[in-house]
């Protein structure tokens, strides 16, 4: 898909990559070991796919090795498939671990799960999608809402006030996608000049999405578009280089990916709004520990937002965020 390997974004991203996992694996001075706490932590996942959950669990990992626990990983092989969450999630309870730590695709669905967990006295930490339909001991992730007032604050600031824009939404974007357009939704009426078009979802194909996006842009004008997750953003982006678009309609996006810091370095993207799946999973499993052992844990633990840009993609703090192994 990307045939442009010789490219200079490629070789740099490569070895920005390699010296920060040197200086990973073999940092100056190393932090002491804490003692093993003998804990059972469960890590419920969406899903095991993509770049974005995968440094979520390193995250976790690293928690492990700092702690000395015991962490059992369950992933979903379909983000959609809320149930198979839901019932991975229920199983879980029978083996008593210490804590759960849950990504969920779905609120309302989990509301017998939370229950449960309740009544068991088994404290459960919601990471990266917000629960409202019981009891969580903690939240470990972004303010979704926000971000996608964020994203369109971000998306005015490129048109100059003034445009028509679309979203285009991930089929199965849950609770997260749901927050980022209500957000995206309230900002707008901030810009008298900004008028909301068009919204359309997309799988997780990019061809397919590159298509939703092409049946966008030829039934109307749009100067800029709104991508809610890794895949949308990397369908749009195709479909933009594929007309050769990419300078003349707008594209803020939402997570990273190594296909999509290339296409932002080829002007198919001007933002990406990023946070860090690195930190979310080690403070995650860190908080775990702590609600297992009836230490008071924050409810909240809202992870910062970066607008990453072609200007600032190679700044030190960036590339700690956009290559989580140096965390």
């Amino acid at each position: 898909m990307f045939k442009n390997k010789g490219s200079i974004v490629s070789w740099l991203l490569l070895i920005i990559a390699a010296f920060l996992l040197y200086s990973a694996l073999y940092p100056g001075n190393k932090e002491p070991k804490q003692e093993q706490t003998g804990e059972t932590i469960q890590l419920i996942l969406r899903t095991s796919k993509g770049d974005y959950w995968q440094n979520v669990t390193m995250g976790a990992q690293t928690a492990v090795k700092e702690f000395g626990i015991n962490l059992h990983i369950s992933a979903g092989a379909d983000e959609g498939d809320v149930q198979g969450q839901l019932q991975t999630a229920m199983q879980s309870l029978e083996a008593q671990p210490g804590a759960i730590v849950l990504g969920a695709n779905a609120d309302a669905a989990f509301e017998p799960f939370l229950k449960e967990a309740a009544k068991r006295h088994i404290p459960v930490i919601a990471i990266d999608s917000i629960l409202t339909s019981g009891k969580t001991a903690s939240y470990v992730g972004m303010d979704n809402y926000l971000a996608g007032k964020e994203a369109l604050r971000e998306m005015a600031g490129h048109l100059g006030g003034e445009g028509d824009i679309a979203i285009v939404a991930f089929n199965k974007g849950g609770i997260n996608g749901a927050l980022r357009e209500r957000g995206i939704r309230d900002a707008v009426a901030e810009y008298k000049g900004v008028h909301l078009v068009d919204r359309q979802t997309c799988s997780e194909e990019y061809g397919v999405c590159q298509q939703t996006v092409s049946g966008i842009l030829d039934k109307q004008k749009v100067d800029g578009i709104l991508s809610l997750n890794t895949e949308t953003s990397i369908g749009v982006a195709l479909e933009l280089k594929r007309r050769q678009a990419g300078d003349k309609i707008k594209l803020v996006g939402f997570d990273s990916s190594p296909e999509l810091l290339e296409l932002l370095q080829e002007n198919q993207l001007q933002t990406l709004i990023v946070q860090n799946p690195f930190s979310m999973g080690y403070l995650s499993v860190k908080h775990a520990i702590e609600a297992a052992q009836g230490r008071t844990i924050p409810s909240r633990v809202e992870m910062s937002v970066e607008l990453i840009t072609k200007e600032n993609m190679f700044w030190l703090k960036n590339q700690k965020l956009l290559f989580p192994v140096v965390q």
